[in-house]
């Protein structure tokens, strides 16, 4: 088996939850544009007009109506709304995306396709720059959304399979049932995830700690594995997670990330660390 498979599986859970965003789906130069200005031409579009236009999407009514047909309600609704509103105002987090969908059009090196997702992006570069405390816990609640899943879903997004929007809307439904103080708290380091990638770019770590990093986590997820009735299966599955069914491709997923949670410390931060690096 090797590692990369261990980060292709969690890459799968870690696009997880950006349920307060999910209802502003097209950041894309043309779209920002045509917001912003009654047309599709991104030319006239200044970087103050997008950080401008950014920061008030989330006061579409369609925000709240979204959310609440994928489960959310009352008080946790009130804050998967106000959460869209803090990312999206947030000057640092719209000026990130400003420049970035400003680069697209200036034709720089930032492909449209990344465009699309820069909010997915900048949590990602941001998250291991978080304390342990808060790292542990992000990957804690992907644990719990992970679990949530219908089986079915679960195997493909541990595949990747799903579609972006799919999976935001997957597991935003998953992240619907999460207690209010759970995703209040998952709120919190999400932004603040953001920030940190809006202003630091992804953390990388030193070779040497990110080969041990690598080997812990190789190591705790073959002794895991090896302590299962099934542990035959689940190597295969992770052997050919392609061809694994969705069952087992979820099974998979969560013996993975269930294993990596299980280490502490530095070891533990490291190896959080290395997954989380874009």
């Amino acid at each position: 088996m090797r590692i990369m498979t261990g980060r292709t599986l969690l890459g799968g859970a870690r696009a997880l939850m950006l349920c307060g965003l999910l209802a502003v789906p097209a950041l894309t130069p043309a779209a920002l544009a045509a917001q912003s200005s009654g047309d599709t031409s991104a030319q006239s579009v200044s970087r103050a007009d997008l950080i401008r236009l950014l920061g008030r999407l989330h006061e579409d009514n369609a925000v709240r109506a979204d959310l609440s047909a994928l489960g959310f309600s009352g008080a946790k609704l009130d804050l998967a709304v106000q959460h869209a509103k803090d990312m999206l105002s947030d000057p640092v987090i719209a000026g990130y995306i400003a420049d970035r969908v400003l680069a697209v059009r200036d034709g720089s090196v930032v492909p449209v396709a990344r465009a699309q997702g820069l909010l997915w992006t900048v949590i990602d570069e941001g998250l291991g720059h978080l304390p342990l405390r808060d790292l542990r816990y992000y990957y804690q609640v992907e644990q719990v959304v992970l679990g949530a899943m219908p089986q079915r879903i679960c195997g493909r997004a541990v595949r990747g399979d799903l579609a972006p929007d799919r999976m935001a809307e997957e597991t935003a439904r998953a992240a619907a049932r999460l207690n209010f103080e759970g995703l209040r708290n998952y709120y919190r380091i999400q932004l603040r995830a953001a920030q940190l990638g809006a202003q630091r770019g992804a953390a990388q770590l030193p070779p040497q700690r990110a080969a041990r990093a690598e080997a812990a986590i190789f190591g705790v997820v073959t002794r895991t594995i090896a302590a299962r009735e099934d542990a035959a299966r689940v190597m295969g599955s992770f052997a050919n997670l392609d061809r694994a069914s969705d069952r087992d491709a979820c099974i998979a997923g969560k013996v993975f990330i269930d294993a990596v949670l299980t280490l502490e410390g530095r070891e533990l931060q490291d190896a959080l660390i290395q997954l989380s690096t874009p």
